[in-house]
């Protein structure tokens, strides 16, 4: 039995080093950085430490490396009623982005649906703000293992309803209401898009997924090829995996791997940026190609050289800000 806030950690797979892309010295920078990380503090993996701890440093070390945050001419936050009590969303409106309605992004952070939140993420909910220009709904939701699926996605529809309707309060457009994440966030932006396109929800302009996790059954090549030290190891995602779904979700449900269903109608416009030298790599092109084939428009931009939520890591990886326009891109054509 696994004890209270753990859950059981599966073997590592390996693969023939030869058959990798080449990661850019940025990225070899930072991963030895995070290797040394490791040997100082005997953390190997965030399976090791069980949900609790993993939580609380994961936490520790996104807020002690936080880099200079854009100015904003509102930045509070809110408490708004799901269907599960209410739930925190912090809403940021940029400096100098003048007096009229702006476009409305709704964001959610990533962590393997067991770490993060809205603190830990301001810097890329605030970058988005600034660059778009819009107005950003950074949205809190649900954990695991203490609330696995479909607590998240819940708190992410319900947050995309109030957003759509109250949007205007805060001088946002929500004609144009673009839905988003990083990671396991963008995870949550893919659900509930699919969610609104088959339940007559509210009209998403644009759905932008940034390194999104998108076929938790894990069977994508790259997660052979990169799951084992470049940022994101197959172990963990095992383990996220488990403490999300819990002992009898499927994990090819569609609202957990869209990657392996048919897309349906009505899915809005999407844009996918996806790392180079990312286990979910693979499923990110396969989602992207798959829209396509569906008559859905898409953008798939893949990152050459780069690892896995390397979008929220410029500050350490400054080889990826140059990536970092093709998102500013979408989003400002909405």
């Amino acid at each position: 039995m696994t004890a209270p806030g753990r859950c059981s950690v599966p073997k590592a797979v390996f693969v023939d080093p030869e058959k990798l892309m080449i990661l850019h010295p940025d990225c070899e920078a930072y991963l030895a950085a995070v290797e040394r990380w490791r040997e100082e503090t005997s953390i190997q993996s965030w399976a090791d430490i069980g949900a609790d701890r993993a939580k609380a440093t994961f936490s520790q070390l996104k807020l002690s490396r936080m880099p200079p945050l854009p100015e904003m001419d509102l930045a509070e936050d809110y408490e708004i009623e799901g269907r599960a009590g209410p739930r925190r969303v912090r809403i940021l409106r940029p400096k100098g982005a003048g007096t009229g309605p702006l476009p409305v992004a709704l964001y959610f952070h990533g962590g393997g649906y067991v770490m993060g939140g809205i603190d830990e993420s301001e810097d890329e909910a605030r970058r988005i703000a600034a660059n778009t220009p819009a107005l950003v709904i950074s949205a809190s939701y649900r954990l695991g293992p203490d609330h696995p699926f479909p607590a998240a996605i819940d708190d992410a529809y319900d947050a995309l309803l109030w957003t759509a309707h109250h949007a205007a309060h805060f001088g946002g457009d929500a004609r144009r209401l673009m839905v988003g994440g990083t990671s396991a966030g963008a995870g949550l932006a893919a659900a509930i898009s699919r969610l609104a396109a088959t339940e007559n929800g509210p009209r998403i302009a644009l759905t932008y997924l940034l390194c999104p996790w998108l076929d938790l059954t894990m069977s994508q090549h790259s997660v052979l090829d990169y799951g084992e030290g470049y940022g994101l190891d197959r172990v963990d995602l095992e383990w996220f995996r488990q403490c999300y779904l819990g002992p009898d979700e499927p994990a090819d449900h569609p609202l957990a791997s869209p990657t392996l269903h048919p897309v349906p109608p009505r899915l809005p416009k999407t844009f996918i940026l996806a790392a180079e030298c990312d286990p979910l790599r693979d499923e990110a092109r396969v989602y992207a190609r798959k829209l396509k084939e569906a008559k859905i428009p898409v953008s798939y931009v893949l990152a050459p050289g780069m690892i896995h939520a390397f979008n929220v890591l410029t500050h350490l990886i400054p080889a990826g800000l140059p990536h970092i326009a093709a998102i500013d891109e979408a989003l400002r054509g909405v």
